[in-house]
């Protein structure tokens, strides 16, 4: 027998359909049904104890930093309890960001984390939850050490194995998520696992130190950004670093950005850069992402902006010296770091 850690955390796939002012709506249930949906999931023929714990219990758009503590502080009671293989059931807005977090602050320990979750709450026809849930499993007794996402969305779709550190939900429906800057690690059909980019990992990551510092200021550019506004919201929720996605060929206004940038240097703030788009080898480098290196912005190459703001956060966590976030910034842990 195969003994599996199950964390229940609410979502959709938690979820099921009520009343609410006289219109049907989805809402987390408290009384969850993961055990009982994940036991009718487990593929014929495997031998599987699942041991259960809900830290908590929301819809993931109502995700915090807090509650990544409690997810990761589950994952380690499991492994303080000789598990080695944990599966997470997750609402799907949040789960990259949940993804990413579990990446670093479980980066010291030899532990496998799947997560999954649903598009359809599973009381509803045609859910999804159960061919989700099913080839996580599959995946789940495979994959090296690490956190995934698994996910299907359909009950005739393939499920994509996608690194916790390279993920973004891109749609509502069907296959919801998608690999960024890598290939999918791999996929599972017809209840076996091929791999398609096997992720490696290498040796584990420095060991637990301090905690999460949410103090990070993120937002995305667009024309007309007033960037006295992003420096006020700076100084004024007492933020020690700043993460900005740049334009798609890692631009940003050169008028107004790079004098946001010196200023925030100027007071000890690092600005992080990074860009939402696949990063490519032919990219052409343009005279503005010159010019926000010189001003002091450190680019992030591969690491997309969901995995720069976590990781931001964890590297807060461990000091209070922005040369050593900077460096922790810049260094490999879970690949999410690709040119």
């Amino acid at each position: 027998m195969t003994r599996v850690g199950l964390i229940l955390t609410g979502g959709t796939v938690g979820a099921r359909r009520t009343t609410r002012a006289g219109e049907t709506v989805v809402s987390v249930a408290t009384d969850s049904p993961g055990p009982g949906l994940v036991g009718s999931a487990v593929p014929a023929g495997l031998d599987i104890e699942f041991v259960p714990l809900s830290p908590l219990t929301l819809a993931s758009e109502d995700m915090r930093p807090d509650d990544w503590r409690r997810i990761a502080g589950a994952v380690r009671a499991h492994v303080a309890a000789g598990l080695r293989r944990v599966l997470i059931l997750h609402g799907t807005d949040t789960m990259s960001f949940t993804a990413a977090a579990l990446s670093f602050m479980l980066a010291d320990l030899d532990v496998t984390v799947v997560i999954t979750g649903s598009n359809v709450s599973p009381d509803q026809e045609h859910s999804d939850a159960r061919k989700n849930i099913h080839d996580a499993v599959v995946a789940l007794l495979e994959l090296p050490r690490g956190a995934y996402v698994v996910f299907a969305g359909g009950e005739d779709l393939p499920s994509l194995v996608h690194l916790g550190t390279q993920v973004r939900k891109v749609r509502i429906s069907g296959q919801s998520f998608q690999s960024v800057n890598r290939r999918p690690v791999a996929r599972v059909h017809g209840g076996a696992l091929t791999w398609i980019d096997r992720w490696r990992p290498g040796s584990s990551g420095p060991g637990p130190r301090g905690d999460l510092d949410p103090g990070v200021l993120s937002f995305r550019l667009y024309p007309g950004l007033d960037f006295d506004a992003m420096r006020h919201a700076l100084e004024a929720g007492g933020h020690r670093a700043v993460v900005i996605e740049l334009y798609a060929a890692v631009t940003g206004p050169s008028f107004a950005l790079p004098e946001f940038i010196r200023k925030c240097r100027d007071g000890g703030v690092n600005v992080f850069l990074t860009a939402s788009a696949p990063a490519a080898a032919d990219l052409s480098v343009y005279d503005s992402f010159v010019a926000l290196r010189e001003a002091g912005g450190r680019y992030l190459p591969g690491m997309i902006p969901e995995t720069a703001i976590v990781k931001c956060m964890w590297a807060l966590g461990q000091t209070r010296d922005p040369a050593a976030v900077a460096a922790i910034m810049s260094t490999p842990v879970a690949g999410e770091l690709t040119g």
